[in-house]
This record gives structure tokens, C-alpha cells and sequence, in this order.
């Protein structure tokens, strides 16, 4: 998937040539919908700032006219060392471009 090769590559501008301009994208531990394209790069920039190793290994996706699932695992360095963080998210496509973003994030393992 083109945008999790952007973030894979710290490519911020690759990744927000794959976010629709009004993207929504919710996630737990954050309260409010992240709204639009420029504060979705924010948060990952900041995301990548907190744990500058943090990876994203897809297990399964899965996809069905405009929706995609992705099935896989969030690695990285926490303040106690290595956490492996399970997560679904749930994406929906609007003219080819990430239009709403649900995550579901597991405990960390």
C-alpha cells in the first residue's frame, strides 16, 4: 500500500499525495478525530518523533470495492524497550485517496 511505504520512508509528501484533503482518521488514546490531510501528517510526524524506530508490518489485507482492512503490527522502542502493538484498520477510499482511516490498536505485547 503506497501510503505505508510513504511512512516506511519517512515521506512525508508521498504520503500526503495518498490522503483525500478531508481525510478522518481515529485512533485510540487520541479523543478527537484527526481532521484533514495536515493534521494527519502531523501526527505521524510527531508519532515518528516519539519512537523514531516504529515500523508497520502488514499480515493481511483486505479489500472490497472502496474499502480496504489492514490486518498487522506496530513495532517499536518503548521506555521499557521493544512493545509489538496488533492493529486493524478499517479505510475507506474516496476518488483513489485515504478518505476516513479507523484504527483499532491492541495492547501492547
Amino acid at each position: 500500500m503506497g501510503a505505508l511505504d510513504a511512512l516506511k520512508a519517512r515521506d512525508w509528501k508521498r504520503l500526503a499525495a495518498r490522503l483525500h484533503p478531508d481525510v478522518v482518521h481515529r485512533t485510540p488514546g487520541v479523543p478527537d478525530p484527526i481532521l484533514g490531510r495536515d493534521a494527519f501528517i502531523l501526527l505521524s510526524r510527531e508519532a515518528v518523533s516519539r519512537t523514531p524506530d516504529v515500523t508497520f508490518e502488514v499480515e493481511r489485507l483486505v479489500s472490497e470495492g472502496d474499502t480496504v482492512v489492514v490486518i498487522g503490527e506496530w513495532t517499536y522502542t518503548g521506555p521499557n524497550g521493544k512493545v509489538r502493538q496488533p492493529s486493524v484498520s478499517v479505510i475507506d477510499l474516496q476518488e483513489g485517496l485515504i478518505w476516513r482511516d479507523l484504527e483499532y490498536v491492541g495492547l501492547e505485547i
